[in-house]
């Protein structure tokens, strides 16, 4: 039961991925991020190919590595979110929240599917 856990919340983080990497790809092509002056140009870039690098793989590093990919997603948006917050226009950068929150939460799931599959060292 706890590997089925593991298996659909590793399932659904994938498709997550597919989407938050649709989202980055579609924001390269329509916008004018591919340029020098772009602060967010790189963590964007790596953020964009950790992704769905990390939904690649399989076995024992599939979940860190998806759970590494989605925090630094967050953190990307989080900061950048920040960047609009600071210059007042909330509004311009709002569409990073959908972004931030699909991250964290396919994290937590990741983290308690696996801590649902294995038990604490101290009850060992």
């Amino acid at each position: 039961m706890a590997a089925m856990t593991t298996r659909n919340a590793t399932t659904t983080a994938r498709w997550v991925i597919v989407l938050l990497t649709a989202v980055m790809i579609y924001y390269f092509v329509t916008s004018d991020a591919i340029r020098a002056g772009n602060p967010f140009l790189v963590p964007d870039l790596i953020l964009t190919a950790l992704l769905p690098a990390s939904a690649a793989l399989r076995g024992r590093l599939a979940v860190p590595a998806m759970t590494f990919a989605f925090a630094w997603s967050a953190a990307v948006w989080t900061v950048s979110l920040c960047t609009y917050i600071t210059r007042g226009a909330f509004a311009d950068g709002a569409n990073h929240i959908p972004l931030i929150l699909a991250g964290v939460v396919a994290a937590a799931l990741l983290a308690t599917s696996v801590s649902a599959r294995e038990p604490s060292d101290a009850l060992r």
